[in-house]
């Protein structure tokens, strides 16, 4: 127990388990490039360099403007680090522009995000300041902690040098930018020479003539006139301001009254396969340490997202649920067993069963979380022991005065010997039950295998203990009522038991008379509970609450990144008015690094919320939500806005493509045509009953300014089309022309126009582009300049482009509203040759793992039909255990029913639980009707009853505690609690129709197939 506890304390402890496939990003940068420009020059160049990949299930990419996200999802069980090297590898025959170099996104998952921070500071700071130290102080800095795959910055302006001219300073001295770009670069390099010999000594000779500060750039002579040097100073000015913003953050504290329009946010990515919580201990430690030893004074972090608060809250569900479950089956226990000590002995299971579980969770690796723990009924592991122990106990009490002199270890020995083999194989069932889990695979499998393997190793250490140290303790605690063999055991009476006892015989011994209308009408009713099941909808899994808000906001395509985060402080005013909200993020755009693909329309808002014991009882969280969503509407009418959960939401965006419920998905190459498909399919879908949120994924298309190069007038003026180009990239849009290092840190140095000659299309025209012979020739006269509609973002899906149609689904199942709408589509919307329709999202998991349940739980009910038959080498008496099974299956389907839960995983797995304890039920019955039979040789009617009648303790006592002990499962309503309500309901519903119909039908059903099999004998013999 001492090992068990020490495992336990070394665990991985987490909130949910990590759930998402394993996953390579590749990030490409293509700047001032628009998204068709990229899809054609790095996003397919790099899909086909990764065709071949070996181990990949989906292929998925989006382009929007400068930015390429191409994502490759592999096989359950492919490891993170090949799965990386072969992208790698591949990445190289990649044939990309000079200047595009794609990188792996950080090896981390949807789940990894741990951690958010906003950089704090009096108001003598500048926001580039902040973002300065962001990058160069605070982020190295947490990049050392052990376990952290990446820091990614949101927000804040870069520094960067800008060289700002003008084509009337150019043409006063005769200049081309192309002239003051040359010039910048070959003044910008230190220069070694070598050794210098002095005496024994060698010294290094450097030439120091590398850029430090704007001051030198100002000063570099871009030609002499006259003797007379021409410096940058005289043809531009030089400023440090930051490029066009791709990113930008916006976060209000309530409980402060705090609101900042732009800021400076740290995501804290966790690195896959570590512990958050170690790993959460360890950042927090290193950010006081920067905040005591390397930060200004005045500058601090100011946290805003802890996954800690998420853990514990997690955690603090799983021990209340604990809690619970075990004081619940040591007070029934008690009751059942007539007994304090025996009731204590029996409750010793429990920290012997989790100990022997925390040591095979520790060399499995499995974490401990919300559905590892969290599922554990205590009512099901002390299950054997509680068989047990009434067996022992009803030995010691008929005991004769023959056996006593015995000896108390003789008795235990043969009571524990009869019973021992019907535990073996019951509890053996049981985890065979749970084993055909670890067949699902990617999300499913994900949630739930741990859950199975820590309820089999749970398990397992219940079956050892029931077997071993339960008949030892028990005779220890009855030796001393066992010494006098003359005077009768004490016995303690159960009123209440003794009751239920006569009365069940008495009802027993009718039914039996009627033995074949029993079971007709039994199973009669039995049957119609399972018909009952074709009323049960169907959905993936229940809604999951993090403990937050997590919205998106689309706006309307083409807005500029400005004029969205300028309504973002309305959206964070319109939340922040409620009273349970804690904070509100706001991120507009997308990140610097990438790996958020979101053009300037999209802003996704964090919402934080008050603990829920401080929230009035008037509203709920889904009341909360819907609130929300009806103000911003009304705040913001053109834009469409979608909730969720972060976590889930982001697992299902890489999983499936998409976060919504449901996805359906047009796959081919004209974008047009697409998108008209995608426009009558979300119109079916406004119109079928369940539909929320509709909308299509991708925006539409924008307008673009676009040059188109007259090659043959270029030619004219002996200009090249590069010259063009150059002129276009760097005069309008701003090129990077070098570096400036200062110390550590970097900085771009970029070369553009004014504002003025650039920021019309009257301005673009008369930007002059120089001739060969030095003649300044007008953009107008090379190029034919215009606008054109052009692509905002460019999905794709397996090599095709695709456009998605997506909604949520509110008020009835999933699986209903996908099959009605599936046959109006294929009604009205037909595509050509080349083209397909997907439907994907949550649906996408719900039809997988509706594949996998359809295989898991008829091998799950083989498998018990096979280790019954070897423990009885009957078929009857197989078949007749058996029944147990749709006792369970018509309970959990009615259970399901009465909550109003639909069919999803979770209730699914609670199905195959059912079937292996259900069945322990069945076992002794049968088994006591077995040795019942063989020692009297007495009428089988009677035997039967008898038989019956006596086992009935033992009945109630491993199906009550069972059912009981997860009642707290069943009703909590903490964070994290909502995967287990589904399967603990359809556990007790189980449970609860096998203890009605198992004591009254079982036995009538053995008697008619016993009467059969002898009547079947007798034919054969005559």
């Amino acid at each position: 127990m001492a090992v068990g506890y020490w495992c336990f304390t070394q665990l991985k402890i987490e909130a949910y388990p990590d759930i998402a496939d394993t996953c390579v990003i590749v990030v490409a940068q293509y700047d001032g490039r628009a998204a068709e420009e990229v899809e054609q020059q790095v996003t397919v160049p790099i899909e086909r360099a990764l065709q071949n990949t070996p181990n990949v299930l989906d292929r998925r990419s989006r382009t929007i403007f400068g930015l390429s996200v191409v994502q490759l999802t592999f096989k359950d069980g492919t490891d993170d680090y090949f799965a990386r090297q072969q992208v790698i590898e591949r990445l190289s025959s990649a044939s990309l522009p000079d200047g595009v170099n794609p990188e792996l996104a950080p090896m981390s998952t949807a789940v990894g995000e741990i951690y958010r921070y906003v950089v704090e500071a009096p108001a003598n700071f500048s926001q580039t300041q902040l973002r300065d130290l962001q990058d160069w102080v605070i982020k190295p800095a947490l990049l050392q902690v052990p376990g952290i795959a990446d820091v990614v910055t949101f927000g804040g302006p870069l520094k960067q040098y800008h060289i700002i001219t003008s084509p009337e300073k150019l043409r006063k001295y005769n200049l081309t930018l192309q002239n003051v770009t040359d010039a910048v670069n070959v003044n910008n390099q230190n220069t070694g020479g070598n050794i210098l010999a002095r005496g024994g000594q060698g010294f290094a000779v450097r030439g120091l003539g590398a850029i430090k500060t704007e001051r030198d750039i100002q000063n570099i002579v871009l030609k002499s006139d006259n003797g007379m040097p021409v410096f940058i100073r005289d043809v531009a000015t030089v400023e440090i301001t930051p490029p066009p913003a791709s990113g930008v953050l916006g976060y209000t504290v309530t409980k402060e009254k705090l609101d900042v329009k732009s800021g400076v946010e740290g995501i804290i990515l966790l690195r896959r396969y570590e512990n958050p919580s170690e790993v959460l201990k360890l950042l927090k430690e290193k950010m006081a340490d920067l905040q005591a030893s390397e930060l200004p004074e005045g500058v601090h972090l100011r946290p805003l997202y802890d996954r800690s608060f998420l853990i514990d809250h997690s955690l603090e569900t799983v021990a209340h649920t604990l809690f619970e479950g075990i004081s619940i089956v040591v007070i029934l226990l008690i009751f059942f067993l007539g007994s304090v000590r025996s009731a204590i002995v029996v409750a010793l299971t429990i920290p012997f069963s989790l100990l022997f579980a925390f040591i095979l969770m520790r060399l499995t690796g499995i974490p401990a979380n919300l559905l590892s723990l969290g599922a554990i009924d205590f009512g099901i592991i002390v299950d054997g022991a509680c068989l047990m122990a009434e067996h022992l106990i009803r030995k010691y009490r008929t005991a004769t005065i023959e056996e006593k002199k015995q000896g108390i270890v003789k008795i235990t020995l043969q009571a524990a010997q009869e019973v021992g083999r019907e535990i073996f194989f019951s509890v053996t069932i049981i985890i065979l039950a749970y084993m055909p889990i670890l067949l699902m695979t990617r999300v499913e499998g994900k949630l739930f295998s741990p859950m199975a393997l820590t309820l089999a190793f749970a398990v397992i250490g219940s079956m050892l203990a029931a077997l071993t140290i339960i008949p030892v303790l028990i005779s220890f605690s009855y030796k001393k009522a066992l010494a006098d063999f003359d005077k009768p055991m004490k016995e303690h009476k159960n009123y209440v038991l003794d009751f239920l006892s006569k009365h069940y015989g008495n009802v027993l011994d009718k039914l039996l008379n009627h033995y074949k209308r029993t079971v007709i009408i039994g199973f009669t009713i039995v049957g119609t509970f399972i018909f009952c099941g074709i009323k049960l909808g169907t959905e993936f899994l229940p809604t999951l609450d993090e403990g937050s808000i997590f919205l998106r906001g689309n706006f309307p395509a083409g807005i500029t990144i400005q004029e969205n985060a300028s309504y973002a402080a309305k959206i964070r005013s319109t939340i922040a008015k409620y009273p349970q909200i804690s904070f509100v993020i706001t991120q507009t755009g997308r990140n610097d690094d990438g790996t958020d693909p979101f053009p300037a329309n999209r802003n996704e808002i964090l919402v934080g919320l008050k603990d829920y014991s401080l929230w009035s009882k008037t509203i709920s969280k889904k009341e909360l939500v819907d609130k929300i969503k009806t103000d911003l509407q009304q705040q913001l009418p053109s834009v469409s806005f979608s909730s969720g959960q972060p976590i889930i939401d982001q697992v299902m965006e890489i999983v499936t493509g998409s976060a919504a419920d449901l996805a359906i998905s047009v796959v081919g190459d004209d974008l047009k045509m697409m998108r008209q498909k995608a426009d009558s399919i979300a119109t079916i879908v406004k119109q079928t009953a369940g539909a929320d949120n509709v909308n299509i994924e991708q925006e539409g298309p924008q307008d673009q300014l676009a040059i188109n190069i007259n090659r043959e007038s270029a030619a004219r003026f002996g200009i090249n089309v590069a010259d063009i180009q150059n002129m276009i990239e760097a005069a309008i849009g701003g090129k990077t022309i070098s570096t400036l290092y200062d110390g550590t840190k970097r900085y771009d140095i970029v070369i553009r126009f004014l504002p003025q000659f650039r920021n019309s299309i009257d301005a673009i025209k008369d930007i002059l582009v120089p001739s060969v012979n030095g003649a300044l020739i007008p953009m107008s006269q090379l190029a034919d300049i215009h606008f054109v509609e052009g692509q905002t973002n460019i999905y794709r899906y397996g090599s095709k482009r695709m456009v998605t149609v997506r909604t949520n689904i509110k008020g009835r199942d999933q699986g209903s509203f996908v099959k009605e709408l599936q046959d109006k589509i294929d009604a009205k919307v037909h595509v050509p040759k080349g083209y397909q329709i997907i439907y994907g999202g949550q649906y996408e998991n719900l039809e997988r793992a509706g594949k996998q349940l359809a295989f898991t739980i008829p091998l799950t009910i083989l498998l018990v039909f096979l280790f019954l038959f070897m423990l009885f080498k009957n078929l009857p008496n197989t078949l007749v255990t058996m029944s147990c099974i749709l006792f369970a299956l018509g309970g959990g389907i009615v259970a399901l029913l009465i909550r109003g839960y639909y069919f999803n995983v979770s209730a699914g797995v609670g199905f195959v639980s059912i079937f292996g304890i259900s069945v322990m039920a069945g076992v002794l019955l049968v088994s006591a009707i077995n040795r019942a039979k063989g020692e009297n040789g007495t009428e089988l009617q009677h035997s039967v009853l008898v038989s019956s009648k006596e086992q009935l303790r033992a009945l109630l006592s491993i199906l009550v505690v069972a059912i009981i002990g997860l009642v707290p499962a069943a009703i909590s309503s903490g964070i994290g609690s909502d995967v287990q309500r589904p399967l603990a309901t359809v556990i007790i519903g189980g449970l609860t129709s096998t203890l009605i119909f198992a004591p009254l039908i079982l036995p009538s059903l053995y008697l008619w197939a016993e009467k059969n099999r002898k009547i079947n004998k007798q034919e054969e013999q005559e």
